[in-house]
C-alpha cells in the first residue's frame, strides 16, 4: 500500500474528485481519492499501531518539574502556526511540528499544515520511524529538526520523521466518514481529543465526535462529548479571539466552514437541553426579568434565599442564643478542666435547659448545597443562552472569569468568617482554633482553583445569594440589637429542660453515657472487693501442714 501511495505523488491541496466537496478544510484533513479510501485507511491504521506502540512512557508531574531545572535535549513541541507566524523566535532551537509531507527532491521537503508550508532541509542519515519506506510522501508526520532560518518560509534542518499520532487519528476519522463509517469515526475523533490537546485542531477533535453522535441520535454521548468540548473552549484569549475553531460541512453540500467551537456546537447542544426541567426552570426566571440573563441569576439569588430564610433566622437566633451563653460555657470549660465527660454532658444541659440547639447553625448551609448543585445544573443546561451575554465588566456570562472569580473568592472569605462566629468559641482549644482559622483561607482558595472553568454565570449566582446573606445578617442584627435595647431580648436563665429538641438528645445520651460508665465502675469495684475478701478468707483456712516446714498429721 506504501508503494501505491508513493506512486501516486499526491497533492493534498487539490480536489478529490468523486468524494463530498472538502473545500475550506486545511490541508491536515482534506483526503486524496486515489489511492482507495480503503487501502489509505490500511497505511493509516498500521502508523496508529506503531504510534501507540512507542508512546513515550511517563512524563509526570516529577519528570515535568526536573525538565523545568535541568537543560533537556527534548524537542519542545510547537504548533504550526507558531512557527510560520513567529519564525524567528524560534531560530536555532529544537523543535517538534506536526503536518502533512510533501518531498520535492532528495535533499528538500515541504511540510503542508493550516499555517502554511514548512521548508524542510533533509541531510544524510534522516532518522525515518514507523514507516517503512524512506519517503513518507503524503504522509501525516511529526518532524524533529532544528529551525535554521526565517524569512517569509521557516525552514528545519530535520533529524527524525515519525507518524503524527494526533494527526493520523483526525485523519483515520476522515476516512471512516467517507467510507460510512459513523461509529467507528466518532470513537477515533474521541480517542484524537486527549493527543490533539495541544494543537490548534483539539476543537475538530472534540466538537466532531460529539456531533456525529447527535447525526447518530445518541443523545447522551452527543452532550457528553459537547458539554466537554464547551467547558474546555468556550470563552476568548487575551487577545479576544475564540479559544478554538472546528470545521463544520455546509449544508448545501458545497464546502466546509470554518467556526469557533461554542458556535458550531451551540445549537445542537442547546437543543439537546430544552426538555431539561433545569432549563425551563431558568428560563421562567430569565423571562421572569425581561429576558435579562444576568438579572436572571441575580433574581433566582434573592428569591432562593428568600425560600430559605426561615432556616437561616433559626440559624441566626441559635448564633445569638449561642453566643449570650458563652459565659456560662466558659464557667464549665474552667469548672470540668479536667474532666471532659462531665463538661460534655453539663454543656448539652445547659443548652437543653435554654431551648438552644449549638448545630442550629449548620442546617441553612446543608440545605444550601444541594440547592447550589441542581442550579449549577440548571446553568449548565441553560449554557448556550448565556453565551455572548454580558454585565459589568463580564464579557460573556458562558465563559470563565478571573476578576469575578476574585470577587467570589473574598466574598467566600467574609462567609467564612461570619459563620465561625456562629459556632461556640469557648468549647474550642487553642489548636482548633488555629485550625478553623486556616480553615478561612483554604476552602475559598481551594475553589478558586476549582471553579477556573466554571461559567461566570454560575459564579454571579453564588456571589449574589451571598451578598444577599450578608444583608439578611445584618438587618437581623440590627433588629436583636434595637430588641435589647428595649428590653425585649428574652432572658436565659435556666428553666425547666426541655425533653425534646437535639439538645435534649444529647443530654439524655451523655447521661445514658455516663450512668452506664458508674455502673460499669460500681461493678468493677465490688468485684475487685469479692476476689480480695476471698483471698483473705482462703489465707485464713489454710492448714498448719501445707505451710513449709510444717508437720504432717497421721491419717486416721
Amino acid at each position: 500500500c506504501l508503494a501505491v501511495w508513493c506512486a501516486a505523488s499526491l497533492s493534498v491541496a487539490a480536489p478529490a474528485a468523486g468524494l463530498p466537496s472538502q473545500e475550506g478544510l486545511p490541508p491536515e484533513l482534506v483526503i486524496a481519492p486515489q489511492p482507495a479510501l480503503a487501502e489509505q485507511l490500511q497505511v493509516l491504521q498500521g502508523l496508529r499501531t506503531w504510534s501507540e506502540a512507542n508512546r513515550p512512557k511517563g512524563g509526570g508531574f516529577l519528570d515535568g518539574l526536573a525538565r523545568m531545572f535541568t537543560k533537556s535535549s527534548q524537542p519542545e513541541s510547537v504548533q504550526a502556526q507558531w512557527l510560520v507566524q513567529t519564525p524567528d523566535l524560534f531560530r536555532g532551537r529544537l523543535v517538534e511540528v506536526s503536518g502533512l509531507y510533501q518531498a520535492a527532491s532528495a535533499e528538500v521537503a515541504t511540510l503542508q499544515t493550516e499555517a502554511g508550508p514548512i521548508r524542510l532541509s533533509l541531510p544524510q542519515g534522516v532518522d525515518i520511524r514507523g514507516i517503512s519506506t524512506s519517503s513518507p510522501q503524503g504522509l501525516p508526520v511529526s518532524v524533529t529538526g532544528t529551525i535554521e532560518s526565517a524569512g517569509s518560509i521557516p525552514q528545519v534542518r530535520v533529524s527524525v520523521i515519525k507518524p503524527s499520532d494526533w494527526l493520523v487519528l483526525l485523519r483515520i476519522g476522515r476516512l471512516q466518514e467517507l467510507l460510512t463509517q459513523p461509529e467507528a469515526a466518532e470513537k477515533t475523533y474521541q480517542a484524537a481529543a486527549m493527543p490533539a490537546a495541544r494543537s490548534t485542531f483539539a476543537g475538530f477533535a472534540r466538537s466532531r465526535a460529539g456531533l456525529i453522535a447527535y447525526d447518530r441520535r445518541q443523545f447522551k454521548e452527543a452532550r457528553n462529548y459537547l458539554s466537554a468540548a464547551w467547558n474546555t473552549f468556550a470563552g476568548t484569549d487575551r487577545q479576544g479571539r475564540p479559544k478554538a475553531y472546528t470545521w463544520v460541512p455546509l449544508s448545501d453540500g458545497t464546502g466546509w466552514e470554518k467556526l469557533p467551537v461554542t458556535k458550531a456546537i451551540g445549537g445542537p447542544l442547546d437543543s439537546m437541553s430544552r426538555s431539561d426541567f433545569w432549563y425551563r426552570f431558568m428560563e421562567f426566571f430569565v423571562m421572569l426579568a425581561g429576558n435579562s440573563p444576568w438579572l436572571g441569576v441575580v433574581l433566582l439569588a434573592v428569591v432562593s434565599r428568600v425560600i430559605i430564610w426561615p432556616l437561616t433566622k433559626k440559624q441566626l437566633a441559635s448564633a445569638e442564643a449561642m453566643k449570650r451563653l458563652q459565659p456560662q460555657i466558659k464557667a464549665l470549660q474552667e469548672r470540668y478542666v479536667d474532666d471532659k465527660q462531665k463538661f460534655q454532658e453539663e454543656f448539652w444541659r445547659l443548652c437543653q435547659a435554654n431551648g438552644v440547639n449549638p448545630l442550629g447553625g449548620c442546617l441553612p448551609m446543608l440545605i444550601q448545597m444541594p440547592v447550589l448543585i441542581f442550579l449549577y445544573k440548571g446553568i449548565r443546561e441553560y449554557i448556550v443562552q448565556f453565551d455572548g451575554h454580558s454585565f459589568l465588566w463580564v464579557k460573556n456570562l458562558a465563559a470563565p472569569d478571573l476578576p469575578l472569580l476574585v470577587l467570589y473568592t473574598l466574598s467566600m472569605i467574609l462567609f467564612q468568617k461570619m459563620t465561625q462566629k456562629l459556632q461556640p468559641t469557648p468549647t474550642m482549644n487553642a489548636q482548633q482554633a488555629q485550625q478553623q482559622q486556616m480553615m478561612t483561607y483554604m476552602m475559598p482558595a481551594m475553589f478558586f482553583f476549582m471553579f477556573q472553568s466554571f461559567p461566570a454565570a454560575f459564579l454571579l449566582y453564588w456571589v449574589a445569594t451571598n451578598v444577599v446573606y450578608f444583608v439578611q445578617q445584618y438587618a437581623y442584627t440590627a433588629a436583636m440589637a434595637r430588641k435589647e435595647r428595649a428590653g425585649e431580648t428574652e432572658s436565659l436563665t435556666p428553666t425547666t429542660p426541655k425533653e425534646g429538641g437535639f439538645a435534649g438528645a444529647m443530654t439524655r445520651m451523655m447521661a445514658q453515657k455516663s450512668e452506664a460508665e458508674t455502673k460499669k465502675s460500681a461493678t468493677d469495684d465490688k468485684q475487685s472487693f469479692h476476689e480480695k475478701q476471698a483471698q483473705a478468707q482462703g489465707k485464713k483456712t489454710a492448714k498448719p501442714a501445707d505451710k513449709p516446714g510444717g508437720k504432717q498429721r497421721p491419717k486416721k
